[in-house]
């Protein structure tokens, strides 16, 4: 068993090995001098600064701050001073006692006078002035023990565990992080720093995908009962493909312009034709009826072959509720058929994707336009980027192209004052005369078409008729629209193809809006139309032959539209008849009602 250490390392920390036979050692003083503004105290059992592996005490050692070899004479002397050397300034009066006892254990009993620590003293080489005799006095109480946690490491409470695993839950689903990410080391790092004792709260990740996900679930599932318990709502569902590429149908509630998932069905296994598909869209709404207490009244999903047939037999089976498609889907129908509609846009559209695609593919072309760019954008030195369309995302075709318009200028401009150094960035350091020339090639190309006005030309008449497309895909995919809304949107779009300039192209393309329209269940969609206060039966021309009295006529007709008595009382009682008020001006209630 080693020999008990001196006294005087209670004011020292030691270091590593300086030689064979002793330690290193660093005055306590001194290190602590170097402690960072505003850091926490924390004291250890005997009352003294706790200096722990804290990174700026590491940092300080190796400095060797306060450094000296770990024997008591070099130690007394950095503490006392020897040789003319100055008494070291940061150390306390109970080291200078300390030391002065070591140095001399036999002498007699001196009476300890306060010790001057200034240092301009020190420096003007006066002797210190003499202070008034101090006597010892013992404290009666002394507290045994101090523990003071520095705010980073203070430990969680039960409570606050359970409110941090419910947060790295949240954020984790916000994010579209993995469950793994909770694992990775240099994630867990990054909170130690915040918080010393953050593993203790972290979740793992079969935590975060099991107990947590499922808690999580449960709430959100009784939260939503309450929201839903018996509201009047839109059942819809859709599917896609997941990274695994497994089949996922997702059903959605809708009410008061809010939209909810309340189901995900993996439907890798289900047959597709209309019989099967209309039992499984019955018992999508037999579950949420059952399950939150909701009174399905419409129910929409695509337009494709097994959903259309499974959609119409489901309002045939319950001829309450109403069943349109899905509108979005519809427009975009419609931006495809455009393109074949109009051959000219199409191949405008072509010639647009590839040179978007040159440019992006090659970066010293690129920078070259981006330098352009630059030189000529309102502020200077602003580069807008290059988008490029995406088949699943069907607004894309717009902006990428609408964007190529906006760089048109800078485009030109740098074809024609750098065409050279655009071929040549294009060649590169390529040897093949074969594959040069291909090159030469291709870039000309590309530079001809960025010269050609009539390229240009096409592509904005591509732009101006994509954009009422686009906005009515993004109109109908809003979670609070309105059927009356989703008419308007299909009436503007064929109000705007009816008066275009190309004959051809506003025959197609009207024809192929009214097939769309079609395939709606338009009684729903006018009769909402009709109850807005604020339109009316004014959108209506006078071929419609629209009016009030007419549409109470059919309202009243048995199968006019297929929807319940009840329902239909509803609307009747609540909507109809105030809104025929409303129109005529007089109080028709009793006579209409009676006939």
């Amino acid at each position: 068993m080693p020999p008990p250490k001196a006294p005087i390392w209670g004011h020292f920390l030691t270091g590593g090995k300086q030689n064979g036979s002793h330690s290193h050692a660093h005055c306590r003083g001194c290190i602590e001098k170097e402690r960072p503004v505003g850091d926490e105290i924390e004291l250890d059992d005997d009352g003294k600064p706790k200096l722990s592996s804290q990174s700026w005490v590491i940092e300080a050692c190796n400095r060797d701050v306060g450094g000296v070899l770990g024997v008591s004479s070099s130690m007394i002397a950095h503490i006392l001073g020897k040789n003319g050397s100055k008494p070291c300034p940061n150390t306390s009066s109970e080291a200078h006692k300390t030391a002065r006892k070591a140095k001399d254990p036999k002498g007699k009993e001196k009476r300890e006078r306060e010790v001057s620590g200034s240092e301009s003293d020190d420096k003007s080489g006066r002797k210190p002035a003499k202070r008034k005799l101090l006597t010892k006095v013992k404290a009666s109480l002394k507290q045994t023990q101090l523990k003071v946690f520095r705010r980073i490491n203070v430990p969680f409470t039960k409570e606050q565990q359970k409110i941090v695993s419910k947060q790295f839950l949240r954020a984790t689903v916000s994010a579209n992080l993995p469950f793994r990410w909770v694992d990775d080391l240099e994630i867990i790092k990054l909170f130690l720093l915040f918080r010393a004792t953050a593993d203790e709260a972290m979740p793992n990740h079969q935590q975060l995908s099991g107990r947590l996900l499922n808690d999580a679930d449960a709430t959100v599932m009784q939260c939503l009962k309450q929201v839903l318990q018996g509201k009047y709502v839109v059942l819809a569902s859709d599917g896609w493909k997941d990274e695994s590429r497994d089949s996922i149908n997702g059903v959605n509630i809708s009410v008061s312009g809010k939209t909810y998932l309340i189901d995900l069905i993996l439907a890798m296994a289900h047959k597709k034709d209309g019989a099967l598909m209309c039992l499984a869209f019955e018992g999508m709404i037999d579950k949420a009826e059952d399950i939150y207490g909701v009174k399905v009244i419409a129910f929409c999903c695509d337009n494709d072959g097994g959903s259309q047939r499974g959609r119409k037999a489901l309002v045939i089976k319950r001829p309450w509720l109403f069943g349109p498609p899905c509108c979005v889907h519809q427009f975009q129908l419609i931006l495809g058929e455009y393109f074949i509609e109009n051959a000219e846009a199409a191949e405008s559209a072509e010639e647009a994707t590839g040179l978007i695609g040159w440019i992006l593919n090659h970066g010293k072309v690129q920078s070259i336009f981006n330098d352009t760019q630059a030189e000529i954008s309102i502020p200077p030195g602003k580069v807008l980027a290059y988008l490029v369309a995406n088949l699943t995302h069907w607004t894309t075709h717009f902006v990428a192209f609408d964007r190529l318009c906006d760089l048109k200028d800078a485009l030109r401009r740098a074809v024609i004052s750098r065409r050279d150094d655009i071929i040549s960035a294009q060649v590169g350091a390529e040897k093949n005369h074969q594959k040069k020339q291909k090159l030469e090639d291709e870039a000309m190309n590309q530079c001809d078409l960025i010269d050609d006005g009539g390229f240009w030309r096409h592509l904005k008449a591509v732009v101006d008729d994509l954009e009422p497309i686009c906005l009515g895909i993004n109109l109908n995919q809003m979670d609070a629209l309105h059927p009356d809304q989703a008419l308007l949107t299909f009436a503007g779009i064929f109000l705007y193809f009816q008066k275009h300039s190309n004959p051809s192209i506003a025959a197609g393309m009207t024809k192929r809006v009214e097939k769309c329209w079609k395939a709606l269940d338009q009684p729903m969609f006018i009769l909402a139309l009709v109850l807005n206060p604020f339109e009316g039966v004014s959108h209506f021309g006078n071929k419609a032959a629209v009016s009030p009295f007419t549409l109470n006529t059919v309202l009243l007709q048995d199968n006019a539209f297929p929807t319940s008595q009840i329902v239909l009382d509803h609307l009747y009682m609540d909507w109809w008849l105030p809104l025929l008020s409303y129109n005529l001006g007089l109080s028709l209630e009793g006579h209409i009602y009676n006939a």
